[in-house]
């Protein structure tokens, strides 16, 4: 062998044994991670919106001796596509440009002043509001408000759509670009606020804080700083932000009920604070002869979203001009007008998919017979579809039950109906079993088939489907109203309704188990000072429900302690027994350790050095 050779062969050997040695140190050694792939954890950051009232429409806060939820009926109000600035309100008590205020060893309150839910830019809107009130329970904190995070809402999961469309039935609504706003008469609404967790009666300071404003605006109208405890803004005219964070960011729920005696929205409307989604599907809606429906789009981030719509009629997808690309702006709600772009008799379901930015998605319905009012409610998202939903709450009153159903695939696919009995399931006479096409709604008739008591339904199905049941209330000399209830994921550790009792409403909590063996939870109803009014455990059969009356003094909330892994779902059913309205409304409960996205990975520099 040649020397060069040889001196090549002895540098190749040398590096080999230098390339181990620093292979041996660096296993040896302590290991330091990179600094890009090690974070702190820290709370997600999420904003709950209470949808209620006009949007446009501004709103004011003023102290009120009562927690109890008000109604009032706004003038009609025509809202651009831009989404305006409120007119000035017209309410003689209201004090233009005041700001909140506190008083040591008080519930923090707010001076009456004008309000609105966009920015200041937009271009102004006429018509006036109604000045609404703030109450809350005692707190002994007065510490300054802070930007927070709620664990309000129902949120959505990613849709299950993701294929080509097929040839969508035509539809005769006129083009419309940009997507026509929204025209109505609204009534205002109480919007009540609860942490959820074990009351906290300690005097240290606050380790976390709820608050409610509308929102678009920095100032703040109800507080909550101590577990356990609520509070109520009354008379909001506006769509509500709810904000919270620290410990209680995990506990936080809302819920928003609005009371009318007369008017297109007579009777009771009632919905859950909703987390910002990227993605929300409503089943139960409609726009016919018989029927309007007003999306309310709300984006509380400081950022444009930018939302596509689709739409699910009985013979497939409806074609709308205008409903892709539909932008929100920053921190403010925009009403869309479904009349304006749809007639199409029948049920029908809108989802909702956000391509920037994320959106909180409710929609009005209004009902009318000839020219009579004949219901209202709000419509919230429902789970997302799936091969097994349940639709839980279903009142259990006289009147109609109509259970809607949509299939977004491509293929066919039968849906089988079981209703989660107070003795067990069984399969509604004459509604057993439904067929949809591809891309499609389809309707069933349940009252004959739930033997007359609150229960859930259960739908099982070779292809995804998301589902809800729209129910008429019935009682003699009585004007209709309805409540739309809609599936629900089944509940983690706990489930919550920030309404359980209020004044001169009939109260009913419905509790049902899809699973296939028997199941225990407990309840607790709370006042929002924090006091147990009531509680106790129910024994819930496999595929059953069980109902408890609800008569404790109101204002409360209810708490329903559940097992991990079981498949327990309800919600509190509101009744009008009373009057000239036959006023109808559910909530569902909602589980807010889980309502919010995954908690948010902050990079940490040091690490590695």
């Amino acid at each position: 062998m040649t020397s060069p050779v040889r001196r090549a062969l002895a540098i190749v050997a040398v590096l080999v044994v230098l390339g181990l040695v620093v292979a041996a140190a660096t296993l040896i050694r302590p290991q330091q991670p990179d600094a890009r792939q090690v974070g702190t954890a820290v709370a997600g950051q999420t904003d709950a919106i209470c949808t209620v009232g006009t949007v446009g429409s501004g709103a004011s806060a003023s102290p009120s001796a009562s927690a109890a939820p008000t109604a009032t009926t706004l003038p009609s109000t025509t809202v651009p596509s831009t989404v305006p600035t409120p007119a000035p309100t017209d309410v003689p008590t209201v004090t233009p440009g005041a700001v909140p205020t506190t008083t040591p060893g008080a519930v923090p309150t707010l001076t009456p002043g004008a309000a609105s839910t966009t920015p200041a830019q937009a271009p102004a809107a006429p018509g006036g509001t109604a000045s609404p009130s703030v109450t809350a329970s005692a707190s002994p904190s007065t510490s300054a408000v802070p930007t927070l995070t709620p664990g309000a809402g129902t949120p959505s999961a990613t849709p299950s759509t993701g294929v080509p469309v097929p040839e969508a039935t035509p539809s005769t609504a006129p083009t419309l670009v940009p997507l026509p706003s929204a025209t109505a008469k609204a009534v205002t609404g109480s919007v009540v606020a609860v942490a959820s967790g074990p009351t906290d009666t300690g005097t240290d300071d606050p380790t976390g804080r709820l608050t409610l404003g509308l929102l678009g605006q920095d100032q703040s109208g109800a507080t909550v700083d101590r577990q356990g405890r609520g509070a109520t803004l009354a008379g909001a005219a506006a769509p509500v932000l709810l904000q919270a964070g620290g410990t209680i960011a995990t506990t936080a729920v809302g819920a928003v009920l609005s009371r009318s005696d007369d008017g297109p929205e007579a009777g009771l409307e009632a919905a859950p604070c909703l987390v910002p989604s990227t993605s929300a599907w409503l089943p139960g809606i409609a726009s016919g002869a018989s029927d309007r429906t007003e999306l309310v789009l709300s984006n509380p981030d400081d950022t444009e979203a930018t939302v596509d719509l689709a739409f699910y009629g009985r013979n497939g997808r409806v074609a709308v001009p205008g409903s892709a690309g539909s932008d929100v702006p920053a921190r403010s709600s925009r009403s869309v007008s479904l009349s304006g772009l749809i007639d199409a008799e029948g049920p029908l379901t809108v989802s909702v998919q956000a391509t920037s930015g994320r959106v909180a998605a409710a929609a009005r319905r209004i009902r009318t017979a000839g020219d009579a009012p004949a219901g209202a409610d709000w419509v919230v998202p429902a789970a997302a579809p799936a091969t097994q939903v349940v639709v839980p709450a279903v009142p259990g009153d006289q009147g109609s039950r109509e259970l809607v159903v949509t299939n977004p695939g491509e293929l066919r696919t039968t849906v089988t109906v079981s209703v989660l009995g107070l003795q067990g399931p069984f399969a509604p006479v004459g509604a057993e079993t439904l067929e949809l096409g591809p891309q499609s709604s389809g309707t069933l008739a349940l009252a004959d088939g739930l033997a007359g008591t609150g229960s859930g339904v259960a739908l099982t199905s070779e292809q995804p489907v998301t589902a809800a049941v729209v129910s008429t209330s019935a009682r003699d000399e009585a004007q209709a109203d309805i409540a739309v209830q809609p599936a629900t994921p089944a509940l983690v550790r706990t489930g919550v309704s920030a309404v359980a009792t209020t004044r001169d409403v009939d109260a009913e909590l419905v509790l049902s188990n899809a699973a296939t063996t028997d199941v225990s939870v407990h309840f607790s109803v709370r006042s929002f000072a924090g006091v147990e009014l009531r509680g106790g455990d129910v024994l819930l059969a496999a595929g059953g429900s069980a109902t408890r009356r609800l008569t404790s003094p109101a204002p409360s909330y209810v708490v329903v302690d559940v097992p991990e892994g079981s498949s327990v779902t309800g919600g509190v059913d509101l009744a009008d027994t009373d009057g000239d309205v036959a006023g109808l409304a559910s909530v569902p409960l909602v589980s807010p350790d889980t309502s919010g996205p995954p908690p948010v990975v902050e990079q940490d520099p040091a690490a590695g050095r």
